[in-house]
């Protein structure tokens, strides 16, 4: 099976696999926690499923079946997404302020790092690096195996969500509205970039250009160099999901409903597809079909080019977390406490009904 093994699918947060997913989806098995599914989005590596629920556990399961191998207690609140890799699981902790690191084999405590803050954000794993945010206004460094810190950036505002890697300098946006660009390798800061509301989702890179929403209501496209401002979108009310990138389009949604697909070099507004709700849920694309969810209570499944409706399922719940896809199937929680599988058609699974 191909792996998810960090939201948004790499350290760069593209949200993409080549791997399509043709609809109808056909229901493979559901996971039920004691709390929402809240912004926790699922990771799949070497065949196995982690997430997260407000119930303050850390679930871990057969990616093929649901068949449960062990939970890991963290705070209260539980922990957002994860970043799994070489055998250690790394979630933060919201209510106790601390990043975990967890053995992805039995569930066991390997280390914990404490920040003097809510740790909401989601790891990135560089090399011999995992970095993390923390609302006590942090970006810190830590050694992956031993949770020794490297080093630390204190930024103007709570760091809730997590960062993206372009080279040697990592992205993170920040409550105090900015964009910090941070040399992975020192600490040292490269150039800030200020937008005109807070920043409440995760930035995107291709490479050259990094994508970051505000509640400002635009997106922008940002200079990965110099941080300088390429261009800007506007949406009518805040963007708090993170940009996909393939094909020469950036995909987003935002808290107006709607997902929108722009021409990545120049911003300008390809199409735009409305829900009934606000829309949290960060879109996946898979192969040619954009993937998302809404407080409506649908997942959606749109074609990239057109924005056409190619299939959509009702999970009953609100959806604010965001989705993985791996091997033809598709994985997302629910804020009714689920953690949904799926297949594609044609790969086994009960139809869900169309509403």
């Amino acid at each position: 099976m191909t792996d998810w093994p960090m939201f948004h699918r790499d350290p760069s947060r593209s949200g993409f696999t080549p791997d399509d997913l043709e609809g109808p989806l056909r229901l493979r098995w559901v996971l039920r926690t004691s709390g929402r599914v809240f912004f926790a989005s699922p990771t799949l590596y070497r065949n196995r499923c982690y997430c997260g629920s407000r119930d303050g556990y850390l679930y871990a399961v057969e990616a093929g079946t649901g068949s449960f191998l062990w939970r890991f207690r963290t705070g209260d609140e539980g922990n957002l997404s994860n970043s799994v890799g070489d055998e250690i699981i790394f979630a933060g902790s919201n209510r106790d302020g601390c990043l975990w690191a967890i053995s992805t084999e039995k569930g066991e405590q390997i280390w914990a790092y404490q920040t003097l803050g809510p740790v909401f954000a989601t790891p990135l794993e560089v090399e011999d690096l995992v970095l993390i945010g923390s609302s006590d206004c942090n970006f810190y460094a830590l050694d992956r195996k031993t949770g020794r810190l490297v080093w630390q950036y204190k930024c103007g505002g709570e760091l809730r969500y997590a960062s993206c890697l372009a080279g040697s300098t990592v992205y993170t946006g920040s409550a105090d509205g900015n964009l910090y660009a941070i040399n992975v390798e020192n600490g040292k800061l490269v150039w800030i970039f200020k937008t005109k509301g807070r920043i409440h989702c995760t930035p995107a890179c291709n490479g050259s250009m990094v994508f970051v929403g505000s509640d400002d209501h635009h997106i922008y496209a940002v200079d990965a160099l110099t941080g300088d401002k390429i261009w800007q979108f506007r949406t009518e009310n805040a963007v708090r999901s993170t940009c996909a990138l393939a094909g020469g389009k950036v995909i987003l949604t935002s808290l107006d409903g709607r997902c929108y697909a722009l021409d990545e070099e120049k911003g300008h507004l390809i199409w735009n597809y409305r829900t009934n709700d606000s829309v949290y849920s960060s879109p996946a694309l898979a192969g040619k079909t954009v993937i998302f969810g809404s407080r409506d209570g649908y997942l959606y499944g749109l074609e990239l080019d057109s924005g056409r409706l190619k299939w959509r399922n009702n999970l009953e719940g609100a959806i604010i977390s965001s989705p993985a896809v791996a091997a033809g199937m598709l994985f997302i929680g629910s804020e009714n406490g689920c953690l949904y599988a799926f297949n594609g058609v044609g790969n086994g699974g009960k139809k869900v009904k169309r509403k």
